[in-house]
């Protein structure tokens, strides 16, 4: 299917309805031009089962250590 997409006067890319229907307001793109061609290609996260699979198997954290390894953060930062 080809179809025509539009460069608005704010240089927003206004896409065909049915390619729009495709994507969510959220999805982010790669973009890249190579000569007259501009190419998209969407970023998909991958699964969140790809991700719990990866997790280490020992005990997670508790909110007791987050906080702490949040606040160890912080003062780093502060102290520049």
């Amino acid at each position: 299917m080809i179809q025509i997409a539009e460069l608005t006067s704010q240089y927003t890319l206004k896409l065909p309805d049915e390619i729009r229907a495709r994507f969510r307001p959220s999805d982010r793109f790669l973009v890249w031009a190579e000569g007259d061609t501009v190419y998209l290609k969407r970023l998909t996260p991958p699964p969140v089962t790809k991700i719990v699979a990866q997790a280490p198997e020992e005990e997670p954290l508790s909110m007791d250590e987050i906080s702490e390894i949040v606040h160890e953060i912080r003062r780093k930062r502060r102290a520049g």
